[in-house]
Parts: C-alpha cells; structure tokens; sequence
C-alpha cells in the first residue's frame, strides 16, 4: 500500500478489547489505524498510552483512531497509516521498531491536514 491507495476493508480487536469494522467508519469519519507488534510490550504500552492520551485531538478531527495488534496484510506493523473518510491513504509510515513510529502529534497533523486541504487545488497540482 501507498499514499493515494484506498484502504481495504477490514475487521480487527482493539487493545481495549473492543471490534472495530471498518465500514462502519467508512465515508463517515477519517481513520488513524496504529499496528503495534504482536505481544505486551512497554514501548508499545507507552505509544498507545500517548495515543489515547490525544483523543480529543483525532475527534476534532473527525478521525478514529483504531490501535490494534491484529494481523492486518496490507499494514505494516508497526505502522501507522492515516486516511480520509473515502478510504483514500494520504500517510502511511512504517518503522524497525515502535519508537520509529510518528508522533501523536506529527499525526495529529495530517489529521488536520485532512480536514482543512481543498480538493480542487490538489486537482490542479496534479
């Protein structure tokens, strides 16, 4: 996968223990899926905690944010990949280790970047 693909459906447990289909996000809000390896881990424990610690952040947003171990084939894990609400990738990042991963706030970034850029200029830049 790469920016610009669109984002497969898919279907997997949160850390929380909660399912999460992505259709029912799917044209309605922007996605945030976070792949963490398999395993408790505490590199692992602390990104997911200063994930959630942005909450607020991805629901001004209009994102989801989705963090799971799940085999997803498509998703590098770790990796972190941001999406629109039509599916379509606009960052995907994958790293060695948990600590390569972006930032909350880099990816809070391109959440906003979402939510403020203007279909039509990008028309024109292509």
């Amino acid at each position: 996968m790469e920016r610009g693909d669109l984002v497969p459906q898919f279907e997997v447990t949160t850390l929380e223990g909660n399912r999460v289909s992505y259709s029912t996000i799917w044209q309605h809000r922007n996605l945030v899926l976070v792949r963490l390896p398999t395993g408790e881990r505490e590199d692992s424990r602390q990104y997911a905690s200063s994930m959630v610690a942005r909450a607020q952040g991805f629901a001004e947003g209009a994102a989801t944010c989705v963090i799971t171990r799940d085999e997803i084939p498509w998703a590098p894990a770790p990796g972190v990949v941001v999406a629109d609400r039509w599916g379509e990738i606009v960052h995907l990042a994958a790293a060695p280790n948990v600590a390569g991963l972006p930032s909350p706030s880099e990816i809070l970034e391109w959440v906003h970047y979402i939510e403020t850029r203007c279909p039509e200029c990008e028309g024109e830049a292509k």
